[in-house]
Order: C-alpha cells, then structure tokens, then sequence
C-alpha cells in the first residue's frame, strides 16, 4: 500500500500549473469565511511529496487542522479498496514495449537502468504513465520521502476526523490521460533531468510558502502546455468549487490540494471569491 501512495503522490504531482500575472500573498494556508458560515474552512496548498529533511507541517496548519471538522484532500486516500482498484488504470493493456518504437524501448531501458537500477522487462506490464511516475520520483535526492496527505490522513484517524475526497483517483487518472496523451507524456520522460532540478525549485517555493512562483516555475510549455493545464486545473477546480460550498456549509473543513490549484484567474481562491467568499491569508 505504501507504493501504491507513492505512486500516487507522483501522479498527483504532474497536476501542476501554468503561471498567471495575478500574484498572491505567501501563504500556504488560507482561510474561508462567509456570513452564512457557521465556522471558517481552511485551505492548504500541498507538496504532494518531498524528502524527509524538507517536511514539516507548520503550526499554523496543525492549529487550522484541530479547529475544522473534517479533512478533506483531491482523493479521500482512506479509502483503500478504491485506491486497489485504481492500479488496474496503472496497468498496460498489453505489453509496455510492444507498443513503443525499438528506438524508445533502447531509450527507456536505459533511463530505467540508470535511475532505478531496473530493465523496461521488468515494467512491461505497467503504463507508460506509471513508468513515468516511477522515473519522476527520482527528481527527489534523497531515499526517504515523506507523503504530506498520508500524513495528514494520520493524524485525522488519530483524531477520528472524517476524510472526504473532491475526486476518485480514477477520475484523476481519466484527467491525466487526457492531458498527457502518448507523445506528450514520452516527451515528459526525455525531461527527466530537467525535472529534477524542477522539483528542488519547487521545494525551496514552497519551504518560503511562495505558492505563486510555484505556479511560474512551471511556465515552460515543454513541462506543461495549455491542453494539460485546462485538464489539470480548470476543468477540476471548476468542479472542486461546486462541491466546496455544501461541504463548508454542513461542517468546517480543511481542504488540502496541491500548491498549484490556488492562484490564477482560474485558482480555486480566486473561484471562491467570485462566490462571495472571504478569503485571506494566515500567517
């Protein structure tokens, strides 16, 4: 089950955006107010996974997370049997190498050889998108990592808090074929190099709650093009939103999703606020 969040984790963190001219404040943690709301949600940008050293759950959040009710991330991860039925999505249909061209099947062995230490025989059943997954994992230096909604689901059942999900991970999985499709995704996995030094960025943003320049670090269109981020943020957040309210209006909440769903035109902040919502940065 561990790897199955691991693999998740690194699913998860391929839904990251493209940048937008609005700047927020930093802040990993925003509160949600509104006249018709008994009490405020919360809500927390994420770095689905980083290296042990450079985790911590600030005061902040621990403070937000003991005032709300329930918590509630993009997938309810204490839902077991869906996430075991999710892998048959992360899965090839047939053999991996079959449907890639001699030059590629040369080309992944190889990276998989000198990054994992494993052949593309031993992957063969898998997707090209978990296969992707797996290669990006190793952007991160360091052997032990550290999952923060797994560690927030932790201290949910040690506080019996209810855990809920904006989407099924199948759903998720659905989005992530849509925006990669098999030449654009081949194209992420020749990056792999670049990646690396893409996610130490991130994680020094997000060390300084700089969710903004997050958001910019992913400007360049090889990492992600418009077809991705209409399929990774707008077509979800839009979703998210229409969930949020009846959510927020029955109990607080701590919503937790990735850093990058938060700012822009089409940010989940932004889309709150056009509801009437107040939202405003804890410090």
């Amino acid at each position: 089950m561990k790897k199955l969040y691991i693999l998740i984790a690194f699913v998860m963190c391929s839904f990251i955006g493209n940048a937008q001219d609005q700047k927020l404040e930093n802040s990993v943690l925003w509160k949600i107010e509104h006249k018709d709301l008994a009490k405020p949600s919360y809500l927390l940008g994420t770095i689905h996974i980083m290296c042990e050293d450079d985790f911590s759950i600030p005061e902040k959040v621990t403070k937000a997370f003991n005032e709300t009710e329930n918590l509630v991330m993009e997938v309810d991860m204490s839902d077991t049997k869906a996430l075991m039925e999710s892998q048959k999505k992360m899965m090839s249909s047939g053999k991996l190498s079959e449907k890639l061209s001699k030059e590629r099947q040369t080309y992944l062995d190889n990276l998989l050889q000198k990054e994992l230490n494993i052949s593309l025989q031993m992957v063969d059943n898998y997707s090209l998108m978990t296969v992707y997954s797996l290669l990006i994992q190793q952007g991160l230096p360091c052997t032990a990592k550290k999952m923060y909604e797994a560690e927030l689901l932790m201290l949910a059942k040690a506080k019996n808090k209810r855990v809920a999900g904006l989407e099924t991970l199948n759903g998720q999985l659905d989005f992530f074929a849509k925006a990669y499709p098999k030449d654009f995704l081949w194209q992420q996995i020749e990056l792999n190099e670049e990646y690396k030094t893409l996610f130490q960025n991130m994680i020094t943003f997000y060390k300084n709650e700089e969710i903004s320049s997050i958001y910019d670090s992913m400007l360049d269109e090889r990492f992600f093009n418009k077809n991705a981020e209409y399929w990774m943020l707008t077509f979800r957040n839009t979703n998210w939103i229409k969930l949020m309210p009846e959510m927020m209006q029955k109990q607080s909440n701590l919503f937790a999703v990735g850093a990058a769903h938060l700012p822009g035109e089409n940010g989940v902040i932004e889309l709150l606020r056009k509801q009437g919502y107040k939202v405003t940065p804890v410090h």
